[in-house]
C-alpha cells in the first residue's frame, strides 16, 4: 500500500516539473500586470442604470387612489352642479317675486307719499278756507256790534236790534273757535252781547259801553288768530 502512494506522489512531481519548463520566463520587459489574466468584461446588461428624472411606474394602490380622487372630483363638480339648478328652479323664483313685491311695494309707498302730500294740502286748503270763513263770521259780528253802537249813538234803537238780529246765531257758530283762544271769553261774549239788547230799550249808554267792550274782546280774537 505504501508502494502503491509513493509512486503516485512520484508521478504528480513529474508533471509538475514538465508544467514549469514549459512556462515562458517572465522577462524584465513584461510587468507582473501583463501575466495575470485579463478580467472578464461587464456587459451593459449586467447592472441596470437608473435615469435621473426617470418616473417609476405607480403601483396599484396609488392607481387606485388616483381613481378615487377622480371619481371624488366628479361626484364633487355633480353635485355642485345640482345644487346650483336646485337653487335656481326653487328659490330664484321666489326671490324674482320677492323682488317683485318689494317693486310693487315702493310704488305704492311712492303713491302713498304723493296722496299724504295731496291730503296734506287739501287739508291746509280746508283749514285755511275755515279759517277764512271764521274769520268772516268774526268780521260780521263785529259789523253788528259797531253798526249798533253807531245806532245808539244817534238813539235809534230800532236800528239798533236790527244790527243784532243775526249777531247771536254767527256768535253760536264760531264760539268753538272763541273757545280754543279764551274759555272765559266764550263764556263772558255771549253774556255781553245779551246786556247789549237789554239795554237797547233800558240804558243807552249801558248798552253803548257794553259795545265797547265787546268790541275790544272781540279785536283781541282777531289779533291773536287771524293777524
Amino acid at each position: 500500500m505504501n508502494e502503491k502512494n509513493q509512486s503516485e506522489l512520484n508521478k504528480n512531481q513529474e508533471e509538475s516539473g514538465k508544467e514549469f519548463e514549459t512556462a515562458p520566463p517572465v522577462t524584465g520587459e513584461e510587468s507582473p500586470a501583463s501575466v495575470l489574466p485579463e478580467a472578464p468584461e461587464i456587459s451593459e446588461g449586467t447592472f441596470p442604470e437608473t435615469k435621473e428624472g426617470e418616473v417609476k411606474e405607480p403601483t396599484a394602490f396609488q392607481r387606485f387612489i388616483r381613481q378615487a380622487v377622480t371619481w371624488l372630483a366628479v361626484v364633487a363638480v355633480a353635485f355642485l352642479a345640482g345644487m346650483i339648478t336646485f337653487y335656481f328652479t326653487l328659490y330664484q323664483p321666489k326671490i324674482d317675486q320677492l323682488n317683485q313685491t318689494e317693486a310693487n311695494l315702493s310704488e305704492t309707498e311712492q303713491e302713498l307719499n304723493a296722496l299724504t302730500a295731496e291730503l296734506q294740502e287739501v287739508t291746509a286748503q280746508r283749514d285755511a278756507l275755515e279759517n277764512a270763513q271764521d274769520y268772516r263770521m268774526l268780521l260780521s259780528i263785529m259789523v253788528d256790534i259797531y253798526t249798533a253802537r253807531l245806532a245808539l249813538t244817534q238813539e235809534n234803537t230800532s236800528a239798533a236790534k236790527t244790527a243784532l238780529s243775526d249777531t247771536e246765531d254767527t256768535l253760536t257758530a264760531i264760539l268753538s273757535v272763541i273757545r280754543e283762544f279764551d274759555a272765559n271769553l266764550a263764556s263772558t261774549i255771549p253774556q255781553r252781547l245779551s246786556l247789549i239788547r237789554t239795554n237797547i230799550d233800558g240804558n243807552i249808554e249801558n248798552a253803548i259801553a257794553d259795545c265797547d267792550l265787546m268790541i275790544k274782546d272781540l279785536r283781541d280774537i282777531e289779533k291773536a288768530l287771524y293777524q
